[in-house]
Order: structure tokens, then sequence, then C-alpha cells
């Protein structure tokens, strides 16, 4: 059923939509075998209408709940196969339907497990470069329609290509990535990198460092910046790098990862790696952004160093959330805040945000009032004993 190479063209979903009294008087079910499960997949194309719809959730109590009309009749027509000596074969069937068949090609191709019937490897690859080109999915939907009136592609089926494409795509490029490391470190013993594997083998993130890394580590590496580059690759992955300054004032590279996401658990493998190969030696100081799950990962691995908050990301979010306060105060707040920021000692910290806390209203759980609370991480006047590079 379906072609030699894998394709599912526009001739192979016709073959599927025609009628299934045809397609079944063709060769009885229960010793037919396929292949692929792909054609597997396909013939089972036939039903439509499994089960029923649930109509107790979480929202039952709720008025004016839009919800989707149901398309299905509890039918208990199926097809069950088994894999035998590497093909599919039929053991169960049952072709008794409780609902009109669709034998229509134009109503078939709108049921979502068509999807993939309809769309051959020529559209998947249309689909793919007009996107390289920076064409919007509705944009896509249209030029892919008016080359070929067969294939009625909507926007989600188009991210549903995309999405599927970049997979492939980042699986080999994590491959060439992996070849490309594995060179290296035959060529120079001293490069050294790790992968995070998930259950099935997958790459989920990779670490690596040089020799020229770990040197210029072991000599300044009491502080160092840890950033989080947010998905500016083609592959959306986040790029992490440590990042320290050397004694001419240059910014140095002490190593870099790939990631799968920005989660407690990675940053703690992540971190788990520097440590093992920058020779178990920990920071004096940390300097990040205030991600959560970044600091509870720092706290676990290196709980010695001091984690200090960006000052950058500071004033930036400084400007971002008090805008409502300013517009109420005017400049009051912005004087009384600097002087705040810029206090001298510990305890006039504590008593000008007491004042300012009065004067402006600052509410609990407000976005001040959890700054103050991580003043240790931020404050100048917690941070004196230490050297930030600043």
């Amino acid at each position: 059923m379906a072609n030699k190479d894998g394709e599912c063209g526009e001739d192979h979903a016709h073959e599927i939509m025609e009628d299934v009294d045809t397609v079944l008087s063709k060769t009885p079910i229960l010793s037919r075998v396929f292949e692929t499960s792909e054609d597997t997949y396909v013939f089972m194309m036939l039903m439509q209408k499994q089960g029923v719809k649930r109509l107790h959730d979480k929202r039952a109590g709720v008025d004016n709940v839009k919800r989707q009309r149901d398309t299905r009749t509890n039918c208990l027509a199926m097809l069950q196969v088994r894999l035998v000596d590497n093909l599919w074969k039929v053991e169960k069937f049952n072709d008794i339907h409780n609902h009109p068949l669709i034998n229509t090609p134009t109503k078939v191709k709108k049921f979502l497990s068509q999807n993939e019937l309809r769309c051959s490897n020529l559209t998947k690859s249309v689909v793919s470069k007009l996107y390289q080109e920076g064409l919007r999915s509705s944009k896509i939907s249209k030029v892919v329609s008016a080359m070929n009136k067969e294939v009625n592609l909507t926007p989600v089926q188009i991210n549903s290509i995309i999405s599927s494409q970049r997979k492939n795509n980042v699986w080999r490029e994590c491959q060439g990535i992996i070849k490309h490391f594995q060179k290296k470190s035959m060529v120079n013993g001293t490069f050294y990198f790790d992968m995070d594997l998930a259950e099935d083998g997958t790459l989920r993130s990779v670490f690596w460092v040089d020799c020229r890394s770990r040197t210029s580590y072991a000599h300044f590496g009491e502080v160092f910046v840890f950033d989080v580059t947010y998905k500016i690759n083609k592959f959306r992955f986040p790029i992490a790098l440590f990042v320290g300054v050397n004694h001419h004032g240059q910014t140095i590279l002490f190593a870099a990862a790939l990631l799968e996401d920005e989660t407690e658990a990675t940053f703690t493998w992540f971190f788990e790696q520097f440590r093992t190969f920058m020779f178990d030696k920990s920071p004096v100081a940390i300097i990040t952004d205030q991600d959560k799950a970044m600091g509870k990962a720092i706290a676990k691995i290196f709980p010695g160093a001091r984690h200090r908050f960006c000052a950058w990301h500071i004033k930036k979010h400084v400007v971002e959330h008090s805008q409502a306060l300013r517009a109420q105060f005017k400049d009051s707040f912005d004087v009384d805040f600097r002087a705040w920021y810029k206090s001298r000692n510990i305890d006039e910290f504590r008593g000008k945000w007491e004042v300012s806390r009065t004067k402006f209203d600052i509410k609990i759980g407000s976005w001040l009032a959890n700054m103050y609370a991580s003043c240790h991480h931020w404050a100048k006047t917690y941070l004196k004993d230490i050297f930030l590079l600043e």
C-alpha cells in the first residue's frame, strides 16, 4: 500500500480513501500482513469513530464553556495487529460500524488522522524551505494550496510538519556534534565532553571543555558568570556558558553546554560535570540571573559559593516592575529607591526598606517585596566582603 521509499503521497492517500467495502473485499483481513508499521497505520485509518466523549470534567460547573462537537459514537470496529517475524500480522478484526461511513475524499482528508497520508515528502520539503525563508505558517498554507489544489494544509498542520522535521534535524546535528567532539578528544587528550542521554538513548544535553579553558579556570576561576543564551540558535536549544575575566580584564570562556531545558535537574547535571572536569574546584562566587531552578542547583552543587544576581538584570526588572509606582508617586519613588539601593550598611538598608514599604504601600508578594526577601543575593551592602568582578 505504501511506496517503497516510505513516501505517503496524494495517490497513496486516495487509495486509502476508497470505499471501505471495496478495500475489505480485496483480501480477507485476518490474512493480511504488513511490512511496516506505517502501512499498518494507514490501513487502520479506516476506523474513525472509536470511543465515547467524557462528559464529566473539571469544567462541569463552569458556565459558557464551549465544547468541541462530539465525533465519537462508541463504535466497536477495530483492527488488532501483532509483530511476528518482523511482519505486522492482523490478529483480530471487527468491521461492524454503528455509524455511516465517509467515502468522499474531500471529507476524509479533513480528519486529523489523515494529515500524514495527504502530505508527501515533496510537500514536506516545500514547507521546510518556505519556513527557512521566514514565511509564517498561514502564508505557507496558502502557498502550498496554490501549488497543489489537492493539498489543503492548515497552519496547525504546517506547524506539526515543521516541528517533526526540526526534531529529525536536531538528531542529525547532535550526531555531528558527538562525532566532532570524539575526533577532538582523540587528537587532543585534554579535550573533555560528556552527554546526558534519555532512556531511549537520544541526546538531551552535552557539555564540553578544552585544555585552555581548564587552565584559565585554575588561575581565574574564583568568580564567574553563568548565563543561558535563550534559544537563539536554529534548533532552539539553550546554550549555557561559564564566563570569567582574566588579569587583563578580558572575557574568557571556562565551559559550555547545549541543554535540553532550564530545569533544576538539567542545571544540576551541568554543574556536576563542570565541577568534575574542573579539578573539583568550587568558585568563591557565581553571578547569574534570578532563575529559581538555577539557584537551587547552585546551592546543591556549590554550597560554599556566594550566589549573586546580575546587576544588569535587576536594573532592567526594576524599570519593568515599578512603572505603576513611578506613575503614582512621580520622582519621589526614584529618589527613595536609589537611596535604598545605595545603603552603606545592613541596618541602613533595612531601615530605608521599612520607610519605603510604608510610604509606597508595597504589598507582601509584590516584586519589590520578593526582591527584599532575596536581598543577600544582590544588595551591595551584603556583598562587600567578596570580589565580584565589579
